[in-house]
């Protein structure tokens, strides 16, 4: 397999994933890829705090390909796809670290297979979240890093805290591979090595200062630019207390970085019933994983601050659970784990090639034939019906099931917010205020299903009772269909 793997095993991973990628862009975006469409397509919020760059990033290269290109580019179509390319840019770089770290290519290999099949990465290179593209920069700094560790050379010093402070920028949530960095050159104990890799952490500072004064136009002052940085902690929606829901969404939101497990894939089933025979081969792979794992792993008894590379990252991944662990089990959160799990597993583990590759097959047939596959052949919920239904009555108002997700994907198609009128069914003082004002409230939540989604388990949120006045309209979905209806509150 080693010959098979060196051989063929790259370029063979690369050519299947980049095909992935690059032409399974999903069907059904979720708000905050609609939202960020929306920033990008009209030019509005575009430094957004916990992700500075990613929007305004987006916004140059869709207006330069744009003006350049024969024909009209879709902005959200163009985002998905900048995704996937950057995923692919990520696995080049990811394989080209391994070989350097590990010297044995045919295990790099290995494992730029299996970064790439996990669900959570498959997942945002078809997607217009902001989760990929600081990934490609957290891996450039930790190659910096290894160079260095092998060369002692500044210069490698600067480039990893020009490209760690770069992931921050476009993602906040790689402060904390920044973090595993800046430790990790502590260790060095040369304050030169601490002061060159701090010094572009500064530009962080100021490229925040910049956006705070010239594009918020906010007087600068040190309150002010700590709430631009910490923008969702002082948020209405800033939610930080611990409880039972982060104990059962970290589980399982790490298990689906691997594996996609969602309700839907039931829905799946019924409209593709020659899925089911996809168990087999699945469960096959799973099974022979687990076997030569078994039969070949070795435990090792090293010493965790044994060798600088592959302890700091075990620290960064510990930082990043960690943290998706406090923000309720975030599988957003999540997304970096699979790039760093082969930087630091052989501290504890020797094992050969076969249990990651029948690992790595079994996740992506799995993750493509019930997540990329299907989001992007189907539409759930037929929102364009629902939203040229919207438009046919500008006098009424629509109390959705999933209201954020038709506002955003209203506005981007019109270029018309419909906030004042489109609104949740959690919101009772609302809708009876709109009631009071004699307006015709028409709404889904009788009848529409909404797949299982991580919001039902991490909210418990107050549902609004009303009372059935007429049935309005029938909209077909492939999960059944459901009516707008009229109704009054109770």
């Amino acid at each position: 397999m080693r010959k098979i793997i060196n051989t063929y095993g790259f370029p063979s991973a690369i050519i299947t994933l980049a095909f992935v990628y690059l032409f399974f862009p999903s069907n059904n975006l979720s708000m905050d890829p609609l939202n960020y469409g929306c920033e990008v397509k009209y030019g509005e919020t575009l430094f957004e705090p916990h992700h500075l760059l990613y929007s305004y990033f987006n916004y140059l290269l869709y207006n330069f390909c744009n003006t350049i290109s024969p024909f009209h580019i879709d902005v959200l179509k163009f985002m998905q796809c900048l995704n996937g390319i950057f995923a692919i840019l990520c696995l080049f770089l990811f394989n080209r670290l391994l070989q350097k770290f590990m010297n044995d290519k045919p295990k790099a290999n290995a494992w730029t297979l299996f970064a790439g099949c996990c669900f959570g990465v498959m997942r945002y290179a078809v997607d217009a979240e902001t989760y990929i593209i600081p990934i490609f920069f957290s891996l450039l700094s930790s190659w910096y890093y290894l160079n260095y560790l092998t060369t002692a050379q500044s210069k490698n010093v600067w480039f990893a805290g020009v490209f760690a402070s770069l992931a921050c920028l476009f993602h906040q949530i790689h402060l904390f591979w920044g973090i595993g960095l800046f430790l990790g050159f502590l260790r060095t104990r040369k304050i030169k090595n601490v002061f060159y890799f701090s010094i572009p952490a500064f530009s962080v500072l100021a490229v925040y200062s910049i956006v705070l004064i010239f594009y918020d136009k906010i007087s600068f002052s040190f309150n002010h630019l700590i709430r631009l940085l910490f923008h969702y902690y002082y948020s209405d929606s800033a939610d930080v207390h611990l409880g039972s829901v982060n104990f059962i969404m970290t589980p399982i939101s790490f298990f689906r970085t691997f594996f996609q497990v969602h309700g839907v894939i039931s829905d799946i089933l019924r409209l593709i019933p020659f899925f089911y025979i996809l168990f087999l081969p699945v469960l096959f792979f799973i099974a022979l994983s687990v076997y030569y794992f078994k039969k070949e792993v070795k435990f090792k008894k090293e010493k965790l601050w044994s060798n600088d590379f592959q302890s700091i990252h075990l620290l960064i991944f510990a930082l990043q659970l960690g943290f998706a662990f406090f923000s309720h089990g975030n599988a957003k959160f999540m997304v970096m784990l699979p790039f760093l799990i082969p930087f630091f597993i052989y501290l504890f583990l020797d094992f050969k090639l076969k249990p990651i590759v029948y690992l790595s097959l079994a996740m992506l047939i799995w993750n493509f034939c019930f997540a990329i596959f299907p989001d992007h052949y189907f539409d759930y919920q037929n929102n364009k019906e629902l939203i040229a239904f919207i438009k046919e009555n500008p006098d009424k108002v629509f109390v959705l099931k999933e209201s954020n997700n038709v506002a955003c994907q209203y506005y981007y198609e019109t270029g018309v917010s419909a906030d004042d009128r489109i609104v949740s069914n959690i919101k009772i003082d609302t809708i009876r205020n709109f009631f009071n004002e004699n307006k015709i409230i028409y709404t889904d939540v009788l009848t529409k299903k909404v797949p299982f989604n991580r919001a039902d388990i991490a909210l418990s949120s107050p549902q609004m009772d009303f009372v059935f006045v007429r049935r309005i309209k029938p909209i077909d979905t492939i999960l059944g269909g459901f009516y707008i209806d009229e109704v009054v509150p109770k």
